[in-house]
């Protein structure tokens, strides 16, 4: 952490690591966004910069707790898995895994139960979505009743 903290100080001040030029066409891919300004783009590059800088140290953390100066790609899952702020990249690092324990994994996941999702739902949504059925059925009983009048009065 020590060499990225010296890394850091010695940087010039204003100037970023990665091109501000792609980082703003990056940026421009969002349908969302028509204009952003140099120094927007200047923050959101150098906080990638941060962000990047937090991940990589803390995988080389794992790597140096197994006595290794190399980082791996299990370095980088591990700190995805255990470092909360990088949970949300579980979809995009994911722990590798044998192809068997893949298939078995995959078989859980389709055998769920769906009663036990049930219960996981909202009781009150339940009770909601219950009152909601009964009056579905109680008009289609009325629009029914209707029918079969209308039925017997043309017979008539």
């Amino acid at each position: 952490m020590e060499e990225t903290t010296k890394q850091t100080a010695e940087r010039q001040l204003g100037t970023t690591t990665f091109p501000l030029a792609r980082i703003k066409r990056l940026i421009k891919e969002d349908k969302d966004i028509s204009l952003i300004s140099t120094d927007a783009t200047f923050c959101i590059t150098y906080a990638a910069e941060l962000f990047i800088e937090y991940l990589v140290s803390e995988a080389l953390d794992k790597a140096k707790q197994e006595k290794r100066k190399s980082v791996f790609y299990k370095d980088l899952a591990k700190v995805v898995k255990d470092v909360e702020p990088f949970e949300f990249l579980e979809d995009v690092i994911p722990t590798t895994m044998t192809l068997k324990a893949a298939i078995e994994k995959r078989k859980q996941v389709l055998n769920e139960d769906t009663p036990a999702k049930k219960q996981k739902t909202d009781p009150i949504q339940e009770e909601e979505d219950e009152e909601e059925d009964e009056e579905e059925n109680k008009m289609e009983e009325d629009i029914a009743m209707e029918d079969n009048a209308e039925q017997k009065e043309l017979k008539n």
